[in-house]
C-alpha cells in the first residue's frame, strides 16, 4: 500500500485526470482511484472533498446537480478550461520530479553492486613484506 503521505502533492493531478476524462461524482472517483491503483492507494473520502473542494474554489472544477440515486441527486463534478491547463502543467511537472528522483534511485537501484569493502586482513596482507624467490624476505 502506498503511503498517502508521499500522494498528497498528487492528489489535484489524480482528480483532474479522471475529471479530464468525464464528469464523476464522488464515490465514482473514489472507486476508480482505488481500481486504477491496483488497490494499492485507497485516497480517504474527506481527502477527496477537501481536494473537491479546493479545486472547485480555485476554478479548476465546477459542481452540478446530477440524476437522483435512491432519493439523492448527486453532486457531479466536471473539470474547467483552468482546470484542464492546472493539469498539464502538474503531469509536466510531475514527468520533470519522477526523472530528478531517478538519477537519485533508480539508476543506483538497477546498477551492480559496488566492490566488497578491504578488510583490516586485506590491508595486513598488503603490508607484508615481499619475499624473495627462496622464500626469504
Amino acid at each position: 500500500m502506498i503511503s498517502g503521505d508521499i500522494l498528497r502533492g498528487y492528489n489535484d493531478i489524480i482528480v483532474l485526470g479522471l475529471l479530464s476524462e468525464k464528469d464523476s461524482y464522488g464515490y465514482n472517483l473514489l472507486q476508480e482511484i482505488t481500481a486504477r491503483s491496483g488497490h494499492s492507494y485507497q485516497m480517504k473520502e474527506t481527502t477527496l472533498y477537501s481536494v473537491l473542494s479546493r479545486l472547485e474554489k480555485n476554478g479548476m472544477v465546477r459542481s452540478y446537480e446530477g440524476s437522483e440515486t435512491m432519493g439523492r441527486k448527486r453532486t457531479y463534478f466536471h473539470i474547467t478550461g483552468d482546470g484542464f491547463r492546472y493539469f498539464q502543467e502538474k503531469c509536466e511537472e510531475w514527468i520533470e520530479t519522477r526523472e530528478l528522483i531517478d538519477r537519485f534511485a533508480l539508476r543506483p537501484a538497477l546498477a551492480p553492486p559496488p566492490e566488497p569493502a578491504v578488510t583490516g586482513l586485506n590491508l595486513e596482507r598488503e603490508k607484508a613484506p615481499e619475499r624473495n624467490r627462496d622464500g626469504h624476505r
